[in-house]
């Protein structure tokens, strides 16, 4: 729980140390874009305006609904249907945040894209949804980070993951995960239930490594 915003900032940059990353650091923003999700709320996303610019989005879930609802509602449920899964059903009802990207037409990005999931709370329960389109002729790297305090209460993460790769795209994904397994005697640790699906359409690729 943050009692003010300077808890929040001194959280958030602990945080970010943890991973490596500082956003007050203009060599590493250059080339890497980050939206930072702490407990299913997205607290930062680095250059977005730029990336906008070059044809690209890469920004929380919710602002991709708000400002591209016609890209978000015309590409969600194609790879992952609501049906697919009981945990695709239960993320699909009650989803709450996420990174929605999608790249235009012959773009090729050469900032690598990066979403970092962290359940923060104690008896928690994310549910984190993450969207990614790669349209004709075009190219992006896509890393996601996903990692949880110990606690000795347990966490759950129920999250999707839609990936659409259009004629002759290509996608590099990747995911690193930290979770806790828990102690000897089952105290604590973080219940995973993920459903992640990848399609590629005629000549495109898709290089994955999980």
């Amino acid at each position: 729980k943050f009692n003010s915003k300077e808890t929040i900032t001194a959280t958030f940059n602990s945080i970010l140390e943890k991973i490596g990353l500082n956003t007050q650091e203009g060599n590493i923003i250059s080339t890497l874009s980050v939206d930072v999700v702490l407990d299913s709320v997205s607290i930062v996303d680095t250059i977005t305006n730029f990336l906008l610019k070059a044809g690209i989005i890469f920004i929380p879930f919710f602002d991709g609904i708000n400002y591209f609802p016609y890209l978000i509602f015309s590409y969600i449920g194609t790879v992952v249907s609501l049906e697919d899964n009981f945990f695709a059903t239960l993320n699909s009802i009650i989803f709450s945040g996420g990174s929605f990207c999608y790249i235009a037409k012959n773009i090729k990005c050469n900032i690598n894209l990066s979403t970092y999931f962290r359940t923060q709370s104690e008896d928690f329960a994310q549910f984190e949804r993450t969207l990614l389109i790669v349209n004709d002729f075009s190219s992006v790297i896509y890393t996601e980070g996903c990692s949880a305090p110990i606690f000795l209460e347990s966490q759950l993460h129920v999250a999707l993951v839609e990936i659409l790769i259009k004629n002759k795209g290509t996608l590099n994904y990747s995911t690193v995960q930290n979770w806790y397994r828990g102690d000897q005697s089952g105290e604590g640790g973080l219940y995973n239930f993920t459903t992640k699906r990848g399609w590629c359409l005629k000549n495109a690729c898709l290089n994955w490594v999980q």
